[in-house]
């Protein structure tokens, strides 16, 4: 016998029930495109959100008996994979279209204040951009971090924007310089 890895960038497989580690070769979902990759996968109270290279896509069901994949808003894309979190059963995260809410039902856009400084920092110029950017939500604050680099040499985080959903209001952190010994 032998075996070949197989490669399904639009896959998501899923255990046998109450069984975590068994997981049939059977037990799958494509979602979208083939070609299109998995970005990241969030789950909310209903449902999981599914974020691809080409939209947004949303899995519902119960069971694999019901589970039923839709596209959810291809007009958004995640742009930084990390930075998706979930915050009073919302999505929050950075997409094509600047900081993104989530939700069952449907999309919006909340950076508009400071839109200006992500379309600076979301570019080519930056390239740590995406792997560099993370977020999360803080339940007890009620709030939004959205770590990011401040200069195109960064390739690390190094500045904060908090976002308030009580305020509707956001506030920026930059990072203190460290000195190296």
């Amino acid at each position: 016998q032998t075996s070949a890895d197989e490669e399904f960038p639009n896959r998501i497989m899923f255990s046998k029930n109450q069984q975590p580690e068994a997981v049939p070769i059977v037990n799958f979902i494509d979602v979208g495109p083939k070609d299109k990759v998995i970005l990241r996968i969030v789950p909310l109270r209903d449902s999981l959100f599914i974020f691809k290279e080409d939209g947004i896509y949303r899995l519902t069901g119960t069971d694999s008996t019901n589970f039923s994949v839709v596209l959810f808003d291809n007009s958004v894309e995640l742009i930084a994979p990390d930075s998706a979190s979930t915050l009073n059963n919302q999505i929050y995260c950075i997409t094509d279209g600047g900081v993104a809410t989530i939700s069952e039902t449907g999309t919006g856009i909340i950076s508009r204040p400071i839109e200006n400084e992500f379309i600076r920092i979301s570019t080519n110029n930056f390239p740590n951009f995406s792997t560099a950017t993370f977020g999360f939500g803080y339940e007890t604050e009620r709030s939004y971090y959205l770590w990011t680099v401040t200069n195109e040499t960064d390739t690390y985080a190094t500045q904060a924007f908090r976002y308030n959903t009580f305020t509707q209001a956001w506030s920026r952190w930059g990072k203190p310089q460290q000195d190296t010994i």
